[in-house]
């Protein structure tokens, strides 16, 4: 839920800071407590619910899915935490292809699909941040992990999930975002700082007792044309 008096511009600039949220609501694509609303200098009530259109989410579910393919990796009966979920792109993906509960875990509010909020293999942990985790909110024993995070880099986020139990074979999907894990005032798009981000993710997610498996290039770019990469560990 959004602060009173915020404009929408500046509330969709926080909450997909990935996106060009000029664009995104000339387009309209986000939708104002169920409404499309065109004018980012829109002034938004107090609680007032910021989210994209699904359309729109289907983009994180191209990411993952290109990446379980990629990896061969069945998540079928198993339990996930889904770390940035936002709309639920990732959660969407997981959920198709068989996981048998999603933590769908959100430092935002508001976000998740209603559809996915009703669906009762999903435990909606919105408003909690990936530092906040701890055993007995995820009472469950973690086997697959997905990272989509924003403002956090992949390394910082790894370094969390051992406040969760993880299974000794749990694996993880990361996306890889250069702007955020070189702190970039912009997102970089050469192959050079991709190469430099990835190498970011790994050596964090190596530290954090992962081991990296590989890595593939996002098929589609972030809304401003950002290059990212997947990539995927084991625990070890």
């Amino acid at each position: 839920m959004e602060r009173e008096g915020r404009s929408l511009g500046q509330a969709v600039a926080r909450l997909f800071p990935e996106h060009d949220a000029a664009r995104l609501i000339a387009a309209g694509e986000v939708l104002v407590d169920g409404v499309p609303v065109t004018n980012p200098r829109s002034r938004l009530r107090a609680r007032a619910r910021v989210t994209m259109r699904p359309r729109t989410i289907l983009r994180g579910s191209v990411k993952l899915r290109a990446a379980l393919d990629a990896f061969a990796l069945d998540v079928a009966g198993r339990v996930a935490l889904d770390v940035g979920a936002a709309a639920g792109g990732f959660t969407t993906v997981l959920l198709a292809a068989g996981a048998r509960l999603v933590y769908a875990v959100d430092a935002g509010h508001g976000q998740l699909l209603g559809s996915l909020r009703q669906n009762p293999r999903v435990i909606n942990m919105e408003s909690v941040n990936v530092a906040d985790l701890y055993g007995a909110c995820v009472p469950d024993t973690v086997e697959v992990v997905t990272i989509d995070v924003s403002y956090l880099s992949v390394a910082a986020a790894a370094a969390q999930l051992n406040r969760v139990t993880l299974a000794p074979d749990a694996t993880l999907v990361a996306l890889v975002k250069p702007m955020f894990e070189l702190r970039a005032a912009t997102a970089p798009s050469d192959r050079s700082s991709l190469d430099a981000a990835l190498a970011a993710a790994s050596a964090g997610v190596t530290a954090a007792g992962w081991e990296v498996r590989g890595a593939i290039d996002s098929p589609v770019t972030g809304s401003r044309g950002a290059r990212e990469m997947l990539l995927h560990a084991q625990r070890r």
